[in-house]
Order: structure tokens, then sequence, then C-alpha cells
């Protein structure tokens, strides 16, 4: 038997893996298939099919909903395992039990049991080598078993149709609204990545809509009709308001056809309300088959005040100057930011603002400009962080006002905090790398960096 691994050690043999999250090639996603992650679930005996699921997929909002039900699920007594990406600041975090995400001990045995079969199924088989995204995906679903949880709700990573999450059999499914994002991979247009996000709807499981634009309602509505889903819209079964006097917490009401719920939110912005019905609706479907949720009117009010989403409208006080948070990292992104912005009084805002390759970088600047802001372009150490430069001229072409270019995104926010008076307010936003590190450098948490990331010209290569 192989020596256990240490924790250092698991990261590595983790990160040494085909990481698309991390490497600048845009993968072709004709090339994206389920083939090894059913050759490694085969040598599990299919646990994943063992215990019920919760499968989320979006383009926005879909960390944040299966956050909320897990949340909900752990607060009514059931043991629940919920698994997401990507990490902000150590991969221990995608990988939780009731909300408490997987020690380094365990993280390490995971990735000593597995390892061998990363590597028969990588080395032996037809289907090339597994990624960063399959193995962690794997170690979720084993570290799910081995602690026998009663459900699991689980986040797509890319698209959904051919994400190596997609071999559950969910309770219910859940789409969160779909925006123009990875447009490289998933396709161009908003139907396109609403076809791969419809990936994940099964035949005869409910399958809950949020709020969507025409474009992708009409093509989630076709295919859960064509495959004979259960469709739970959100917005025609579902009524919710809010209302905020202090950060990160909003008194909301949701009514459905069933019941009116009134609660504390734990989160601020105006789309978490949102999200929040989403989530009621796709708790709801699990309540009908038979899952003891609503056993306390405090229930949800204890569940989503609780909840710890760090990165998501999270405002940080630092010496003297509000720092708000926000990992807006599409189009559609930064409009629902802005519009939970438009119901607070707004000082002048300073951005520090850094996105990723693949990001629709124009269009976000073309909305930011309506905060008159002055922005500070900076460049994460992420692998496919785009250079301060061409920030820069997206901004100028909105006619943004460029405060200033920075090679990090701890010398901007310093540069953006002495340039800040007690009139304005600094925003961070553009992608989570960039928010991250943000947290990192104002709450003093100790990075994990990734040296080896493999670079790669296809998937499975």
């Amino acid at each position: 038997m192989a020596a256990e691994l240490t924790y250092n050690e698991a990261v590595e043999k983790v990160m040494s893996l085909a990481d698309f999250e991390r490497n600048r090639t845009i993968p072709d996603h004709s090339s994206f298939h389920l083939e090894r992650m059913s050759l490694l679930f085969d040598q599990y005996d299919n646990l994943h099919l063992k215990t019920p699921t919760v499968h989320i997929a979006g383009t926005n909002g879909k960390g944040s909903v299966a956050a909320m039900i897990s949340s909900a699920l752990s607060e009514s007594g059931y043991l629940t395992g919920l698994y997401t990406s990507p990490h902000l600041h150590r991969v221990t975090e995608r990988i939780r039990l009731n909300g408490v995400e997987v020690t380094e001990k365990d993280f390490a045995a995971l990735v000593t049991e597995t390892w061998p079969k990363i590597c028969r199924v990588s080395n032996h088989s037809n289907f090339g080598g597994v990624t960063t995204f399959e193995m962690m995906t794997l170690l979720a679903f084993v570290y799910f078993s081995h602690q026998n949880v009663d459900l699991q709700v689980i986040e797509v990573g890319l698209g959904g149709r051919l994400d190596a999450t997609n071999l559950v059999n969910p309770e219910v499914s859940v789409i969160t609204p779909i925006g123009l994002d990875h447009v490289e991979t998933l396709g161009g247009t908003i139907e396109k990545i609403a076809q791969e996000k419809a990936g994940i709807i099964k035949p005869g499981t409910p399958v809950v809509m949020a709020p969507q634009v025409s474009q992708a309602r009409k093509v989630i509505v076709d295919t859960a009709l064509d495959i004979g889903a259960g469709l739970i819209d959100v917005v025609e079964k579902c009524e919710w308001s809010g209302s905020s006097n202090v950060p990160n917490r909003q008194k909301v009401k949701v009514k459905t056809e069933h019941k009116e719920y009134e609660y504390e939110l734990g989160l601020g912005g105006k789309y978490q309300i949102e999200n929040s019905a989403t989530s009621i609706m796709a708790l709801e479907e699990l309540s009908k088959k038979g899952y003891e949720l609503f056993k306390s009117p405090a229930m949800l009010s204890n569940a989503f005040t609780k909840l710890d989403w760090p990165g998501r409208m999270e405002q940080i006080e630092f010496k003297g100057r509000q720092i708000l948070l926000d990992g807006a990292h599409n189009e559609l992104a930064i409009q629902r930011l802005l519009d939970s912005l438009a119901e607070t009084d707004q000082p002048k805002t300073i951005i520090v603002f850094g996105a990723l390759t693949g990001h629709s970088l124009q269009p976000m600047m073309n909305l930011l400009k309506d905060l008159t802001p002055n922005l500070v372009a900076v460049k994460s150490r992420h692998p496919k962080a785009v250079n301060f430069q061409e920030i820069e001229m997206a901004a100028k072409r909105a006619n943004i006002n460029v405060l200033a270019i920075d090679k990090s995104v701890s010398s901007g926010i310093k540069l953006a905090i002495e340039s800040c008076d007690e009139n304005q307010k600094i925003l961070v936003t553009g992608s989570i790398s960039v928010v991250a590190e943000a947290r990192e450098w104002l709450l003093g948490i100790r990075p994990e960096l990734y040296k080896n990331i493999r670079i790669v010209e296809k998937p499975g290569i």
C-alpha cells in the first residue's frame, strides 16, 4: 500500500493534471466527454448514484443557490455534502460537509486513495488523461460516500451537458440565470449556452428554472418538454421582495403557491433575494418527495442568516475605508451588481478591476461607466489573468477615467485606498480571482499557490 501523502503533496498531484480553470488555452467544447468520469465511477461501483442529489447549473448565482440549499438541508437535520467551484483561497473549500470544508488530513487521504485509479484511467483507457476538475469531482463523491451523507448538493463546473458532474440522477435539477460567459467554449449566443446548461435536465426529474432572459427561457422550457421533465418556473410560481438597512443582511419575503416565508438573508445584493427564492422552490420540490424541511418556521432564517459565501457583495471595512467585493465576471453579473448598488445611496466609486481571458471585458466596462468611476486596472496572479493594459484600453473606450494601472491586486488596492476620501467607496470586481487576492491582502489570509499548472492544448491530452 502506498504511503499516505501529505496535504501539500496531495494538492501538487491534483494540480499536476490538466487544469482548464487555470490554463490559458481555451478548450474546444467538442473535445469534452464523460467517458473518463464513467470509468472512474465504475471503479467505485457508481457511488455517485447512491446518494440523493441536487444538481445546479447556470451562469450566475449557482454557487450561492447551492450554498443556500445546502444550508437549509443541514438546518433541517440532514447530513449534507456540498461541492462547488472554483475556490477562493484553498482547494478544500470545494468539498464541504454541513458547511465545513474537508480537512487537510482527509483531503490528503482521499488523494492517496484515488490516485492509483486516476493513473489507471489516464494511462490505460482510450480517452486521455483525467483533468483536475474531474479528479476533484471524484474526490467529492468519494468523500460524501465515506461520510454517509443524506443528500449531496452538486454545482456544475462548466456548461452542463458534458460537465464531469453530469452523471448524477438527481432528485431535483436547478438552472440559475444564464448569460454570455465562456463563449469560446460553450458558444457565442445565449441559445447555445442555454442548450449546454439545459443538458443537466433529466427525464422525469423536476427542474427549477430561475428568472431567465427570453432566449434562455425558451431553450430550457423546450428541453424540459421534449424529454418529459417537470418544469418549475420561479417567475410564474413565486413572488419575492426584500429590504436591507445594513450590509450583508436582508429581510426577505417569498410567496409560493404553497406557503409564505419571511426570513433574514445573511448575504447582500438584490440578486441574492432572487437566488433565495430559487432555492426555496427547489426545497419545496424536495419536500414533495418526502424530505422534511419546513418543520420549524425559523428554519430558513436559521439557515440563511448563517450563510458564509464570501466574495459576493461582501463589504469589508479597512482602515476606515468601505471596500465592497463582488466577483462579477461577466456582463450579466455586472448588471446584477449595478442593480443592487442602485438600491443604496452610493457615493462616488473607485473600482479595482481585473479579469480573466474569456470574460466579456468590453461589455462589462460599458456597464460600469454608469458609476462614473475612477478605475484601477490590475492583473491577478491567475494564469488566465488579462493584462492590465488591455483593461485600461477597454475602460478608455467606455469613457471611464483610469486612475492607474498596477501589476498586482494588492498594490492596486493600496493605491485605491490612498486615493479614496470619505465621500468615496472602493469596489473590487471583475473576476473571483481578483476578489480572492483582495481578501487575502485585506484579511491577512495566506494564499495557496500552484506552481505546476500543466500546459495542454486539448482536454484529455
